[in-house]
């Protein structure tokens, strides 16, 4: 009765106007509530600590090479100080522009390159890649064998058929990308776990990564930007590279007709020594052409083959490494103290919402 009483004298808003006496008033009669709300969320942010796993972070800064500038002029910089590419829009890049970084990362064809790299695992005494970690992640526990051939024994010698009648069909090659469930299961894990993010005012890329691991959070962010970094130098380089390719073939076979007219020519000459007529003057003077026509030809294959090389290394980026990855040796998660005073905070607020919502049930009671 008195409570009620306490709770009817206690009106915290009177007209317009909040009775700040009363509000502290029913806050203080109610502190046991806000004991035991604080209580249990501290509890439970307990439980949530030490039941969730340990895991390491690491990460890499890097710096790709900046493009080549165009007549932009003063244009050009304001745009880059408000981290807008006017070269990229315009047409004038050649590279890949790092906002579309990420992309990379999360495109099928790194992810797939990503999941097949060797990395060393602590289960593991030599080293296997994220591909057979998942399929070793499959293999089925004692329980569930037991089951699989006893109470689904049935089951069991059906799929067993039905799975070798498929096995001797032979699935046909449509040409397009088939990935089996294990790689997308991996790559799924890729991108979960690998995160990239770029500044584009400072150009900036961290790379970043956190699994379970110190050792192999590391590897993990260490290959992923030596890949992007392949990446982008395979497709800044791919038309210098299929040049070079080019040329190189050509000097191969002319080299070849090179020496083959070299040779020619000087047997000839071994063979026909001291000798003079019109027969011989003629075939040396074929052979002669022949040689020098080659010797023209190679020489000009050669110095344009060193010319793409140059090409090659001119437009190959360069990214210099702020921050290299290294093993962590701090934890990054579970972050107790954020967990624990964010249960204190939500305990408070949980306790005072049940106060004041007493208060109004208690008040519609009344009117009703």
């Amino acid at each position: 009765m008195t409570q009620n009483n306490e709770r009817k004298d206690l009106q915290i808003i009177k007209g317009d106007e909040i009775d700040l006496i009363a509000l502290v008033k029913t806050i203080w009669n109610g502190r046991k509530t806000i004991y035991y709300s604080v209580g249990l969320a501290v509890f439970i942010g307990l439980v949530i600590t030490f039941t969730s796993p340990v895991k390491y972070q690491a990460y890499c800064t890097l710096i790709p090479s900046k493009e080549k500038k165009g007549g932009m002029g003063n244009l050009g910089a304001l745009a880059g100080i408000a981290g807008i590419n006017l070269g990229a829009m315009m047409g004038q890049s050649s590279g890949i522009p790092t906002v579309i970084y990420p992309q990379v990362v999360n495109s099928y064809s790194f992810k797939k390159e990503m999941v097949h790299q060797k990395f060393h695992f602590a289960e593991y005494t030599e080293p296997i890649s994220l591909y057979e970690y998942a399929l070793a992640d499959t293999v089925e526990s004692f329980g569930s064998k037991v089951i699989k051939y006893t109470i689904r024994l049935p089951w069991t010698i059906k799929n067993a058929l039905s799975a070798s009648e498929i096995e001797e069909k032979e699935l046909p090659d449509y040409g397009v990308l088939n990935l089996s469930e294990e790689e997308l299961r991996a790559m799924a894990a890729v991108e979960e776990v690998i995160k990239i993010e770029v500044d584009n005012k400072t150009g900036l890329i961290s790379v970043s990564a956190e699994v379970v691991e110190p050792v192999l959070v590391a590897q993990l962010v260490h290959k992923a930007v030596e890949l992007l970094q392949n990446y982008v130098i395979r497709y800044k380089t791919k038309q210098a590279r299929e040049h070079l390719e080019f040329i190189q073939g050509q000097y191969n076979k002319k080299k070849d007709a090179y020496e083959q007219a070299q040779r020619a020519l000087y047997e000839y000459k071994d063979q026909h020594r001291n000798m003079v007529s019109e027969r011989v003057n003629l075939e040396f003077q074929r052979l002669s052409d022949e040689y020098e026509m080659s010797s023209t030809v190679f020489k000009g294959l050669a110095q344009q083959l060193e010319q793409a090389k140059i090409a090659v290394n001119e437009q190959t980026p360069a990214f210099t490494i702020l921050e290299p990855a290294k093993v962590p040796i701090e934890k990054s998660a579970p972050k107790k103290k954020i967990i624990l005073v964010v249960s204190v905070f939500l305990g408070g607020f949980v306790g005072l919402g049940l106060i004041f919502g007493r208060l109004v049930w208690d008040n519609l009671k009344r009117s009703f």
